[in-house]
């Protein structure tokens, strides 16, 4: 029996374009949910073309009452039109939301229970998320965890420690960040990051210390691709998103975003020791992680300390 609106607690937000290899995974994920509550499967496919909409459409037969499809003729994402808050919001019906897109997927049948749990037992948290494996499509495996807890707003300013796939949130104060921020009018090329700091500013957030996500890497994602332009414009629309919330809650501009670091240290990590001096030298910033770099491109011996470094340091 289809269960009324009114009984819904939560609405899961799964966008998905040409993610044929991996859709059943994600939907699988939400299916072997054990709750005492009901909750929805939200899915937006954005035009594919690889048969996704086909494997979407066998699950929508087989669970009616619980997988709610939108099948897209056009690409949405590429018009900015605001999928989210536009499409996905508007058909929302729990009194949570939670986010999954189609390449990453769940592990814990309990993810959404504890979650929940949590949320209604303390109103005064707007948010809660976990860790994350990190699955590295190119070598097939998992590699390292994503997710650590938050301390507030300005060490997310610093940087981005939640996994979008393992976040839940409550739906109204979502609905409020749409009508407040406008995130659609402000050429972001990422939803989840802006949408973290404001509900940092305007909620407690929970991290809850265990793994309960698998977050696929892709070579090629609008967050991960191996072309440096693409890879500097995914980070100047980074920068643009923590000076606009810099400016909105503190009253001051982040650092200017330093084109020449960045595509100095990207040079680094591929190899290229002589592009990458050349920009480090072109560079504004002059810290110990500038000169480190500097030097490890100038010797294949030093940079092989500094990548060996890098693991140490990040887990990788």
């Amino acid at each position: 029996m289809a269960e009324k609106k009114e009984n819904m607690l939560v609405s899961i937000n799964c966008i998905t374009y040409n993610h044929a290899d991996y859709i059943r995974r994600c939907l699988d994920g939400f299916i072997m949910q054990k709750t005492d509550f009901a909750f929805e499967v939200l899915v937006h496919d954005d035009a594919s073309t690889d048969g996704t909409p086909d494997i979407i459409r066998e699950y929508e037969k087989k669970y009616p009452e619980l997988i709610k499809p939108v099948y897209q003729n056009e690409n949405q994402w590429s018009k900015h039109s605001g999928i989210i808050g536009r499409i996905q919001l508007a058909r929302a019906n729990g009194k949570y939301y939670a986010f999954c897109e189609g390449d990453d997927y769940w592990k814990d049948k309990n993810k959404l229970q504890k979650q929940v749990d949590f949320l209604e037992a303390n109103p005064e948290y707007g948010m809660c998320y976990t860790k994350a494996n990190r699955f590295i499509q190119e070598l097939g495996k998992t590699k390292g965890t994503f997710g650590r807890k938050c301390t507030g707003f300005e060490q997310l300013l610093k940087a981005n420690v939640i996994p979008t796939p393992t976040v839940i949130l409550r739906t109204e104060m979502v609905k409020q960040y749409y009508r407040e921020i406008k995130p659609e009018t402000r050429g972001w090329l990422m939803g989840d990051f802006p949408l973290w700091l404001w509900f940092s500013k305007n909620s407690r957030i929970k991290f809850l210390n265990y793994t309960s996500t698998i977050y696929r890497v892709l070579n090629e994602s609008a967050s991960h691709n191996t072309n440096i332009e693409k890879q500097i414009k995914f980070e100047r629309s980074y920068h643009a998103i923590r000076n606009f919330f810099s400016v909105y809650y503190l009253k001051k501009e982040v650092l200017p975003f330093d084109e020449h670091y960045f595509r100095g240290y990207r040079f680094a990590v591929i190899g290229e020791r002589q592009n990458a001096l050349r920009e480090l030298i072109l560079s504004d910033r002059n810290d110990f992680k500038t000169g480190i770099l500097k030097f490890s491109c100038t010797s294949s011996c030093l940079f092989s300390l500094y990548r060996f470094y890098k693991r140490i340091r990040h887990g990788k």
